[in-house]
């Protein structure tokens, strides 16, 4: 049976990436650990990964006026998209949550990483990515600062 094995990561949705990163560095004292741009089957986003304490938030912006993220932002406003968790073997998770019945709507596979998505009908409403990191996984903090700076996030499609 897969675990899983951590929190990984928490996105919000925003409209601006920049201001953003400012918003939160001044109000949480969060540290910018870097920006990127990346094209996902769900489109182009520009996501700002922050560190807060020992976790990671990443801020995620749409930078198409269609985009997954801007139809989130207009259905809901700003604020949560997904809470990001990694597993120990993506394709056991897989197979049980597909054996128990559950759809999968989005499958990614990344340089760095494989994934799923699943609905937020099926987790209260709450959009659940699913991934296992090529590689392994990270021990610390500091190890996964350091794998969001050298990897870059190119999908391998």
């Amino acid at each position: 049976m897969a675990s899983i094995k951590r929190i990984d990561h928490v996105a919000i949705a925003v409209r601006d990436a920049d201001q953003a990163t400012e918003q939160y560095k001044k109000l949480l004292n969060a540290v910018h650990i870097r920006t990127e741009v990346l094209r996902e089957k769900a489109g182009m986003v520009k996501v700002a990964y922050m560190q807060i304490g020992e976790n990671v938030l990443s801020l995620v912006q749409s930078l198409e006026a269609d985009g997954f993220i801007n139809q989130h932002i207009d259905k809901h406003g700003e604020g949560l998209h997904h809470m990001g968790l990694e597993v120990d073997n993506l394709a056991e998770f897989i197979s049980e949550v597909e054996g128990k019945g559950y759809r999968i709507p989005l499958r990614d596979e990344f340089s760095n990483r494989s994934e799923v998505v699943l609905r937020p009908r099926d987790a209260s409403g709450v959009v659940l990515q699913v991934l296992e990191w090529k590689g392994g996984s990270d021990a610390t903090i500091e190890d996964r600062i350091d794998r969001i700076n050298k990897l870059q996030n190119q999908p391998e499609h």
